[in-house]
């Protein structure tokens, strides 16, 4: 199971070590109750916050919150969970 970092409501932030490995970006991944890599959102960290992919396990306004919260917790250094 992949590293879950922030849990908010019903979404769980979580990291990918594949992703780690084999791209050159950081990514975070986010669902809505379970860590499913391939049906939830990845949203790219750098250089700008960004969908990745949007998945299909979230609807549009909570694929908007992800984006807030990881938004609201750019450069935190501190632990999320």
């Amino acid at each position: 199971m992949s590293p879950k970092i922030l849990r908010q409501g019903a979404l769980i932030f979580w990291f990918h070590s594949y992703d780690a490995l084999h791209e050159n970006r950081a990514s975070v991944h986010v669902g809505k109750g379970t860590q499913d890599d391939f049906n939830d959102a990845k949203i790219w960290l750098e250089p700008i916050i960004e969908i990745a992919r949007s998945g299909h396990s979230l609807r549009k306004h909570e694929l908007n919150r992800a984006l807030r919260v990881i938004n609201e917790n750019q450069g935190f250094s501190g632990a999320m969970v």
